[in-house]
């Protein structure tokens, strides 16, 4: 996306196209340094991609491989076809916008009796509800359940904003059980009923989510694949997959609500997972885990 748009302009204050596209200075200049040594076989210099900074400036021009029409293989039609297809099927999605409308240009493209391909989501109750909640400022009283108490709860909320996340749906929402912004996971909520109490309706920016607050401390862990569940089931800020000693490891930054809720998550975890910074988290697990047996020492309980 961001080549055909410099190529277009040729040339580009980077402060401007870092803004263009979210992206912070360093961001962006790492990424063109990337597609500079991009390109196709024989990867000769007119076959990568001519993209360079100079005096505060990215220039471009247009190599040989974008002068040529574009043409997709069997398989790249294919792949298209089931991501545009998966996408209309999102909550929310236009069924009758640009997408569903360059989906029915390539349908014609498409070997024999593809269309008869149909991608089928599994739908995860109440998106659609929380969605229209989000618009409308309407009150709903859920009952939450929360894996990391083992307990269950009903509360009052207001919907701000619905999201996804590795696969995962949450609803960033006013708790009015608490007083405070909280995000919760739409597959854990078991049931959901409307209240008729109507709230303003608040822009919430992906910077203002609590869960992904900068205010709130940040930790880096390295996950082993015994522990994969945990990237799986809690969103992150970043995630890098890595591979150390012919093992697939993740490693990934997220925010904790507290020390407390690290320890037990390193404890669930075993030795699956290891802090990489802050430092002071690094020797949590055990601290942790010695903590407990203390108190079993204490109580005299056998474990």
């Amino acid at each position: 996306m961001m080549l055909p748009w410099i190529m277009q302009r040729k040339r580009v204050k980077i402060s401007s196209m870092a803004k263009q596209f979210n992206l912070t200075e360093a961001e962006l200049i790492e990424d063109l340094q990337m597609a500079a040594v991009c390109g196709v076989p024989p990867y000769t210099p007119d076959a990568l991609i001519d993209v360079y900074m100079d005096n505060g400036l990215v220039i471009a021009e247009v190599p040989l491989v974008f002068s040529r029409p574009l043409k997709l293989s069997t398989a790249e039609l294919f792949a298209i076809s089931v991501m545009a297809q998966t996408a209309l099927q999102l909550p929310g999605a236009n069924k009758k916008g640009p997408l569903s409308t360059a989906l029915a240009k390539i349908a014609p493209l498409m070997p024999s009796g593809a269309e008869t391909i149909k991608v089928e989501l599994p739908r995860t109750r109440f998106v659609k509800e929380l969605l229209e909640a989000a618009n409308s400022g309407e009150r709903h009283e859920i009952e939450y359940f929360s894996p990391a108490s083992q307990k269950r709860s009903t509360r009052i909320i207001t919907a701000r904003k619905v999201f996804e996340d590795a696969g995962r749906w949450y609803v960033a929402a006013d708790d009015h059980q608490s007083g405070d912004d909280r995000v919760f996971r739409v597959d854990r909520i078991e049931h959901l009923t409307a209240v008729g109490i109507f709230d303003a309706i608040k822009e919430v920016q992906d910077e203002d989510l609590p869960w992904f607050s900068q205010k709130m401390p940040q930790v880096t862990l390295r996950v082993e694949p015994s522990a994969r569940w945990i990237v799986e089931s809690y969103p992150y800020i970043s995630r890098v997959n890595n591979r150390i000693n012919n093992r697939e490891v993740v490693d990934i930054t997220m925010s904790i609500t507290s020390e407390h809720w690290l320890g037990r998550l390193l404890l669930r975890a075993g030795g699956g997972v290891k802090v990489l910074k802050p430092v002071e988290y690094r020797t949590l697990g055990k601290q942790s885990a010695q903590t407990i047996l203390d108190r079993y020492k204490k109580t005299g309980t056998s474990i």
